[in-house]
């Protein structure tokens, strides 16, 4: 009980008034008493539906299971105790009532066949409303188990794309791992036959030095079995020249790599200008400029000179020391261009594969 600003009223808090039929409706359709109150109560008590509106927006209310409390004002008589403050309520409490039940009494005497047939018109109107109530509920159930299902889903084709994604990747990782296994398969046969061609080189100077020797000697020239003797017409010999195969020039391009292992960058721009030389000459072998390099250069000395193996691999394409004049030269006779042509080829190799001399003892 709270003291009104009025002395002569004194107001309560009570649980506001609520419609029984539609109290009892929407405790039919599972709803809790406490929930289903304040649903009609903050609806307006006008029909089932706004109920269970209300219902479906605030379900998630922290005091949804609350009953509602409203205050209700009650006129007292200054100067009352409380106890005869509560006596004069029910007092006036009774008369009242008793009044309306003699109200309803002889009004349900005077308009009962009515009264009956608006009954059965209400219930008929309640049902269908339930029907209607019972089935926007479900629909909005439904609604919602369809996002589920529609969420769920999403979920599972978004696996399954990365499921896929993961096996391109993992191929493609594959394929190019096979990729770059049938290259130094054939770059290994490449450097077999080409070893196979400089061992057939160097018999066949072997045998023409033998041939010399014998034929400076007086001495008859060897006959294979079946063959005819050869006319040898006398000319001018050469010396021997140094046979230089790719695993050499191979041999200088590891070394080099091993020493700056440290710093890849250097590495590159050394096989970058060792090519560049090489191809220089292949294109333009008459060209003396492009045979000839001054060792002091200081763009020479920093990208080749100064790294242990790049003046070693320009001798093994033929370029020879002048230590008088501070030069390195390749003579015209020198010129061989099927190792130029190798020594280009092994350049090049060693730049695409990142693992070059760097796996090899």
């Amino acid at each position: 009980m709270i003291k009104a600003n009025r002395p002569d009223i004194l107001t309560a808090m009570a649980v506001p008034q609520v419609d029984k039929k539609m109290l009892s409706e929407l405790e039919s359709m599972g709803f809790p008493t406490t929930r289903s109150i304040r649903a009609l109560h903050f609806s307006g008590n006008s029909n089932l539906e706004s109920a269970v509106n209300w219902l479906l927006e605030h379900e998630s209310d922290p005091d949804i299971d609350q009953l509602p409390l409203i205050p209700r004002e009650i006129p007292i008589e200054c100067g009352d105790t409380s106890n005869e403050v509560r006596n004069d309520i029910q007092g006036m409490r009774d008369p009242v009532q008793e009044q309306k039940r003699e109200e309803r009494t002889e009004t349900g005497r005077q308009n009962e066949t009515s009264q009956l047939e608006r009954e059965l018109n209400a219930d008929e109107q309640e049902e269908e409303d339930r029907k209607r109530i019972l089935a926007l509920y479900k629909q909005k159930r439904d609604e919602e188990g369809r996002a589920r299902e529609q969420k769920r889903n999403q979920l599972q084709d978004d696996q399954r794309e990365r499921i896929r994604a993961s096996k391109d990747l993992m191929e493609a990782k594959r394929t190019l791992e096979e990729n770059q296994r049938k290259r130094m398969m054939e770059s290994r046969i490449a450097d077999q036959e080409e070893e196979k061609r400089a061992r057939e080189r160097i018999r066949q100077r072997i045998a023409d030095d033998r041939a010399e020797r014998r034929r400076r000697l007086g001495l008859p020239q060897e006959n294979p079995a079946g063959a005819s003797v050869p006319i040898i017409t006398p000319t001018k010999v050469k010396p021997v020249e140094r046979v230089v195969t790719s695993e050499q020039l191979r041999d200088c391009l590891r070394t080099l790599k091993k020493n700056h292992k440290d710093d890849s960058a250097r590495v590159t721009r050394a096989y970058q200008t060792l090519l560049k030389i090489i191809a220089n000459i292949v294109k333009n072998p008459a060209e003396d400029k492009f045979r000839r390099i001054r060792l002091s250069n200081p763009i020479f000395k920093d990208r080749v000179g100064n790294l242990q193996g790049g003046t070693e691999f320009l001798e093994l394409c033929g370029f020879q020391r002048l230590s008088a004049s501070g030069y390195l030269v390749m003579p015209r006779d020198r010129i061989d261009m099927t190792l130029l042509n190798a020594a280009g080829v092994e350049i090049a190799s060693a730049m695409e594969n990142p693992y070059f001399g760097l796996l090899s003892k």
